[in-house]
């Protein structure tokens, strides 16, 4: 009954209290020593115990006890418990739940919340499901605990049902009558639907469910970020940076040590909104400030947020080992958390990482790695697998860029995910620009503003023969880099006002423009950027059919 080991003073203990009749600790000895000598059990454990010899012995003795037996004995073995090691919640969860106690659902709730915690989620989903059918059998608030099973489901990338598990949450605190609890659910709802670019669905729900005045503050803090994110994921990123300060005030309103949790996420966000809207010396500062916040609160899921928002700062400043170790890092609590689509997402960073410094084979292992993990699956890091694995074919001359940008790209417009539309745009037109075809990549970047076009835009005006506007365009460039801090994109810009130069004769000019591009790609470094320039400047920029470097 214990589970096929126990210490073996808890044996002695519910021989001596919970059998009819009791066992006195010699008589029970003597069982135990009958026992072992008949090979049925043998000493086990650290400390003093017992196992059985094998498995299927265990389930032959359990199996003959009758279920009103069962039931005494996990009872017994619970008192047991509560009495040696009332911390062993997961076990007195278990316990009393066989022995259908009403204890049980303290029990269920604390195992639940602790397993969530230590991001043991198919243990932490498994408590919840328990906790919340013996709660409908009791005809007790079950709406909570679906919250937060909710939450579990979706670090687990289960969206489906933990859509499910939060629409049902959200009809029980309708029926309740329980304006506060509709708010939470429909905030929790909301954010499990952006994983699936829902975001029409999203917005009618949080429309339909404000806070009011005498709305509790966290769930005022919980309201905002789900709004934060709508707006994000359309690729609204100053009104995602706008609906994440809100968050960040009414985070601060927040009593007790939820409030931590809640300012990393809504400084995580607002990093990650600036990041994307351009504003990258304002976004280092947000995601600095969100960091202390989230190590504090421990919430892995939080911290691998911050963290790529540091490691995407660190990429675009010019700092690319900083950039790889932070990845690192990411990945490995990505990985803690269970959530197989953050992980694909950080290894899909990871891979663009090491193009950059021409790490090919770690790039293509990292890349391929990602795609593997996303399978068959249309999830929102799917995009971002498929064009990493894609960039790095198109650098390494392998077959297949064009039907994984394909693919990504019918992946990424279902979902609405203006960034992942971005990622495929300039991966395709940098596939389009090494295969000669500079006028269909200025198709594909048309109405593209995000982080890394401009240069390519430039380099698809030249390669189309219009070299002065492409002096234009790496000329405006070269100052909102320097002005932004992206030191990546100020040494491509460099590279293609050069090449642009040289086709309009400007020698001189040219061959210091160059030199400027070398000099801060190797001050980086910055190896494919110091490639590229080098590829460029040998080139013949006079004659025809020069082409793209890199």
């Amino acid at each position: 009954m214990a589970g096929g080991g126990a210490a073996l003073s808890e044996v002695l203990d519910v021989a001596e209290r919970g059998l009819h009749p009791p066992l006195s600790a010699a008589e029970a000895t003597e069982a135990v020593d009958a026992a072992v000598a008949a090979s049925v059990v043998v000493g086990g454990r650290p400390l003093p115990g017992l196992t059985f010899r094998h498995p299927l012995v265990r389930l032959t003795c359990y199996d003959g006890l009758s279920a009103a037996r069962r039931r005494r004995l996990h009872s017994a073995y619970a008192e047991a418990v509560l009495r040696r090691r009332p911390e062993a919640v997961d076990t007195l969860a278990s316990h009393l739940s066989r022995a259908d106690d009403p204890r049980a659902t303290q029990y269920l709730r604390e195992a639940a919340e602790r397993a969530a915690a230590l991001c043991a989620n198919d243990t932490a989903d498994r408590y919840y499901a328990e906790l919340i059918t013996r709660l409908d059998a009791l005809a007790a608030d079950a709406a909570r605990v679906r919250i937060d099973r909710g939450a579990v489901l979706r670090r687990m990338a289960r969206y489906d049902e933990a859509a499910a598990v939060l629409r049902e949450a959200l009809d029980d605190m309708a029926r309740r009558g329980d304006p506060d609890g509709q708010v939470l659910a429909a905030a929790r709802l909301t954010e499990v639907l952006a994983k699936h670019r829902a975001t029409d669905e999203g917005e009618a729900l949080l429309h339909r469910y404000p806070p009011g005045p005498d709305t509790p503050a966290l769930t005022v803090a919980t309201h905002h970020p789900a709004g934060a994110v709508l707006k994000f994921v359309t690729g609204q990123y100053e009104a995602a940076h706008a609906r994440a300060r809100t968050a960040q005030q009414a985070a601060d309103a927040v009593p007790g040590s939820g409030r931590r949790g809640l300012l990393a996420r809504a400084l995580g966000m607002q990093a990650t909104s600036l990041g994307l809207a351009g504003r990258l010396s304002e976004a280092r500062p947000a995601a600095d400030l969100a960091l202390p916040h989230a190590e504090a609160y421990g919430d892995q899921e939080l911290l691998v947020t911050v963290l790529s928002v540091q490691r995407e700062h660190a990429r675009r400043s010019g700092r690319l080992a900083e950039a790889v170790s932070t990845g690192r890092r990411a990945l490995r609590l990505a990985e803690h958390t269970g959530d197989p689509t953050a992980v694909a997402f950080e290894r899909a960073n990871l891979a663009e990482l090491h193009l950059l410094l021409r790490e090919f084979a770690e790039a293509e292992g990292q890349a391929r790695t990602a795609v593997r993990e996303t399978g068959e699956r249309a999830e929102w890091c799917t995009p971002y697998a498929l064009a990493a694995l894609a960039r790095v074919l198109i650098r390494t001359g392998g077959p297949g860029a064009a039907e994984l940008l394909a693919r990504a790209g019918e992946v990424a417009g279902a979902q609405g995910d203006e960034q992942a539309v971005h990622e495929v745009r300039t991966a395709r037109a940098e596939l389009l620009l090494r295969e000669d075809r500079p006028r269909e990549a200025l198709v594909a970047l048309a109405g593209d503003s995000g982080p890394g076009t401009a240069p390519l835009l430039a380099w698809a005006h030249l390669l189309s023969g219009r070299a002065e506007h492409a002096v234009r365009l790496a000329s405006q460039e070269t100052v909102r880099a320097e002005q932004a801090g992206e030191r990546l994109s100020l040494t491509e810009a460099y590279t293609v006002r050069a090449a642009a130069l040289a086709t309009l004769g400007r020698e001189r000019a040219a061959h210091e423009e160059f030199g400027r591009a070398a000099a801060l790609a190797a001050e980086l470094p910055y190896p494919a950027g110091a490639s590229a320039v080098a590829e460029a400047a040998a080139a013949d920029w006079g004659a025809t059919g020069t082409g793209f470097p890199g």
